[in-house]
C-alpha cells in the first residue's frame, strides 16, 4: 500500500510535466459537452510528513481540508533515514461540488517523495510548484517539534505566511515546549521584504471550547469571587495529550494572574507547579491517565462558591460532542456547551482562513515555556 505513493506508473510523472498533467486531468474530468471546470484554489498548502505510512493517512484527509478551504495541496514526504530515492511526483485532480451541485470545480494535489540525501532537494521542487499570487501555508505534520526540525523546515517555510503544527503526541514534551515559545518569536520576526508570518498549534485550536466554557464559569457575573478563590487546578488527560493539557493550564493561570514559582515532574505520571498570588500559593497538576483517547478528560478547580468550599469539574460528554461544568459542594445545574466535530482536517481547513496572530496563544506559550524550564 505504501508503494502506491511512489511507484505506481499510473500516478508518477516527471517534475517538469506536473503542470501539464494537472491541466490534462482537469480537462478529463470535464467530459464532452460539459461546462468548463474551474480550478478552486484560495491558497498554497504545503504538507510535510516524514514517513509513507503517515502520508497515506494525511492523503485521505486532504479532500476534507480542500472542502473547507480549497487550495493547491503539495504533500511532501521526506524520509532521510531510508535508502536514497530521488524526488518523484504524483498528481491528483479531484472534483469539488459547489452551487447545490449545478456546477463543480477541481482541487489539485501534488505528492512529492524523496528519501536519504535527496530529501534536501524537496524544498526546491516545492518552490517550483507554488502559485505565486496565492498565500502559502505550511502544515508541519511530522511528529517532532518545529524548533527541533532543523533546516528543512526553514527551507520549506521560506515563502510561507503561516506555519501550522500539531503538538499532539510529542515524544519529549518538556524539551519541545521549552523550545517552542522562542521559536515562535523567531519564526514570526525573521521575515524579509515586509511580508508577515504566523505560527499556530492545532492543539490550541482544539482547546477553543474548553477555554470559552471556563471563561463563562469563572465570570464574576455568574460566579462572584470564584476566580479569586481558585486554589488548585488539576487537569487529567489521556496518553499523548500532555501538551494539550499544558497549554490549557498556561492559559488559565495567566488569566487568573498567577506567577510561576517552582515545578517538578514525575516521569509519565504527573507534572506539578506552584504559583504565587496575593492570596497565597496556588497549585497546578497535570496528570496522565493510563488509557483513553488523546485528549483532556477532566479539569478540576478547587474554589469557593457562595461562601462554601466547592469545586468545578469541566468534563467532556457524549463522546466529546458536549462539554459540561459540574459543581461540587453547591446545589446547581451543570453548565453545558456543544462542541462541533474537530478532526485534524477540519482544524486545518479552519486555520487556513484564520491567519491573524493570536495574542492569547502567544502569551500562553510564554507562560508554558517558563513552566517547561522549571522542570528541566
Amino acid at each position: 500500500m505504501t508503494e502506491m505513493l511512489t511507484r505506481d506508473p499510473d500516478y508518477l510523472v516527471p517534475l517538469r510535466d506536473v503542470e501539464r498533467t494537472l491541466t490534462r486531468q482537469m480537462k478529463a474530468l470535464q467530459g464532452p459537452g460539459a461546462a468548463p471546470v474551474q480550478r478552486a484554489r484560495m491558497a498554497n498548502l504545503v504538507i510535510f510528513c516524514n514517513s509513507l505510512e503517515q502520508a497515506i493517512l494525511i492523503n485521505a484527509q486532504v479532500p476534507e481540508v480542500e472542502a473547507v478551504h480549497p487550495a493547491r495541496a503539495i504533500l511532501v514526504v521526506g524520509e532521510p533515514s531510508r535508502e536514497e530515492c530521488d524526488v518523484t511526483a504524483r498528481v491528483t485532480v479531484r472534483p469539488i461540488n459547489i452551487a447545490g451541485g449545478r456546477a463543480h470545480a477541481c482541487a489539485e494535489q501534488v505528492t512529492l517523495h524523496a528519501a536519504g540525501a535527496a530529501v534536501d532537494r524537496l524544498p526546491f521542487a516545492v518552490r517550483a510548484l507554488l502559485i505565486g499570487d496565492l498565500p502559502t501555508n505550511l502544515w508541519w505534520a511530522a511528529p517532532q517539534p518545529p524548533p527541533l526540525a532543523g533546516p528543512l523546515l526553514l527551507d520549506l517555510s521560506e515563502n510561507a505566511q503561516q506555519i501550522m503544527y500539531d503538538s499532539l503526541g510529542w515524544v519529549n514534551p518538556v524539551r519541545g515546549m521549552a523550545a517552542t515559545a522562542s521559536w515562535l518569536d523567531r519564526i514570526e520576526q525573521e521575515v524579509r521584504g515586509g511580508r508577515w508570518r504566523v505560527a499556530s498549534d492545532l492543539n490550541w485550536r482544539r482547546l477553543k471550547y474548553w477555554r470559552r466554557l471556563l471563561m463563562q464559569a469563572l465570570d464574576p457575573a455568574s460566579a462572584p469571587g470564584a476566580a479569586e478563590s481558585v486554589s488548585e487546578v488539576i487537569v487529567e488527560h489521556g496518553p499523548h495529550a500532555v501538551i494539550q493539557a499544558w497549554e490549557l493550564c498556561a492559559w488559565l493561570t495567566r488569566r487568573l494572574g498567577w506567577r510561576l514559582h517552582t515545578g517538578k515532574v514525575s516521569e509519565g505520571v504527573e507534572m506539578a507547579w506552584v504559583f504565587s498570588t496575593p492570596h497565597g500559593p496556588r497549585y497546578v497538576r497535570v496528570r496522565r491517565l493510563p488509557e483513553g483517547p488523546p485528549q483532556i478528560r477532566r479539569v478540576r478547580m478547587t474554589c469557593t462558591l457562595d461562601g462554601k468550599a466547592a469545586a468545578m469539574n469541566l468534563v467532556p460528554e457524549e463522546s466529546g460532542r458536549r462539554l459540561a461544568i459540574e459543581l461540587e459542594g453547591v446545589d446547581a445545574s451543570p453548565r453545558t456547551m456543544s462542541v462541533p466535530p474537530q478532526s485534524a482536517a477540519e482544524l486545518i481547513g479552519r486555520q487556513l482562513s484564520d491567519r491573524e496572530r493570536d495574542a492569547a496563544f502567544r502569551e500562553s506559550m510564554t507562560t508554558a515555556q517558563g513552566m517547561a524550564q522549571s522542570l528541566l
